[in-house]
């Protein structure tokens, strides 16, 4: 009976290992969403990936984001990023 109870706890414990890692993969940055916005180079929209990628919130925003959005999210960090204030 003791056994039964351990198999049990084990089952419910992978069960959660489970979910938690299926509530991980759909809020991870598909690399395909950034790189099909057009107008951009490649380079650019890898420097904008590895922003993303430290910054989990702007990450899960971006994903939400549709592709006009997306655009103009990735303008905007060229905009930041790239170009110098005139002074």
């Amino acid at each position: 009976m003791c056994e039964d109870d351990g198999v049990e706890k084990l089952s419910e414990q992978i069960g959660d290992v489970a979910l938690a890692i299926q509530s991980i993969g759909k809020n991870q940055l598909d690399v395909n969403s950034l790189y099909t916005v057009e107008g951009f180079d490649e380079i650019t929209l890898g420097d904008a990936f590895d922003h993303l990628v430290q910054n989990e919130m702007l990450a899960k925003a971006f994903i939400e984001k549709n592709a006009n959005l997306r655009k103009i999210w990735v303008q905007n960090f060229v905009n930041q990023h790239y170009y110098s204030p005139a002074c």
